[in-house]
């Protein structure tokens, strides 16, 4: 079995899942699969897990509440050595990062001469506290021999826009949200933990996600268009299908856990 489950960037995904279920166009080796949302992208930026002596549970209600029902005929915690294998759509959203109200007077994007540079050392502390949490998590499921990926919220959208006062530079959002990106996947990666990246094609030149795939114009969620190609994406890369030569996305399968 296939269990994904995450924020709110995973409803793209379900989304296309459930438009094309009676097509069968969505399949993996790792069995069924089973997608849903356990909360927002706040809610795995606080504690959210415990560990017990039969595994590791969520904490949250929700989250606790729509696992179980998802799991329903099999346990409802993550278990040493699970026969499940997992996607995890959070860790990778970058959420608080770009929150308006924190760069009023500070600022990531060196071009942007109004406030206050933070550097990229300061940005990177500030990343590495943001994501305690869902790290800690995937750091214990490590431990336990778990079968799992971690897989990216969407790009920020071209249309963006945080309020009316916006204190944003032309293209620094989705700078922001690289420069989070690929700290949590240099993290990833010296842990050893897979993990799955937006395809390529929709992104626009400046990096941002094409407005075509935002779930509404200025909205920082996609649109199940999106989400039949990440989840595509997905499911090729657990399955071991190698990717087109040159794609600067490929999954790197020498670091897959899932068997």
């Amino acid at each position: 079995m296939l269990v994904i489950v995450g924020d709110s960037h995973i409803s793209a995904m379900r989304d296309a899942f459930l438009q094309r279920q009676d097509a069968n166009e969505f399949r993996s080796s790792r069995g069924d699969i089973r997608i849903a949302q356990l909360g927002y992208g706040y809610h795995f930026l606080e504690p959210f897990f415990e560990v017990r002596d039969e595994g590791v549970g969520f904490t949250q209600d929700t989250a606790r509440a729509v696992f179980t029902r998802l799991n329903f005929d099999g346990a409802p915690v993550i278990e040493p050595n699970d026969s499940r294998s997992f996607v995890f759509v959070f860790g990778l959203y970058p959420s608080l990062g770009f929150n308006q109200k924190y760069w009023k007077t500070h600022t990531a994007a060196i071009w942007a001469e109004d406030r206050q540079f933070v550097s990229q050392a300061a940005f990177d502390a500030i990343i590495d506290d943001l994501t305690r949490q869902p790290m800690a998590f995937f750091e214990e499921l490590l431990s336990m021999g778990v079968r799992f990926s971690v897989a990216s919220c969407c790009p920020v959208p071209a249309s963006y826009k945080t309020g009316a006062d916006d204190p944003f530079e032309e293209h620094e959002i989705s700078f922001i949200y690289d420069r989070f990106r690929d700290r949590v996947c240099a993290k990833l990666d010296a842990l050893g933990i897979a993990y799955h990246l937006p395809p390529r094609e929709i992104y626009d030149e400046h990096g941002a996600m094409r407005d075509e795939f935002a779930l509404s114009p200025g909205d920082y969620h996609a649109n199940a268009d999106y989400g039949r190609l990440m989840l595509a994406k997905i499911l090729r890369e657990i399955d071991d299908t190698v990717a087109p030569a040159g794609d600067a996305t490929n999954f790197e399968h020498r670091r897959m856990r899932l068997g």
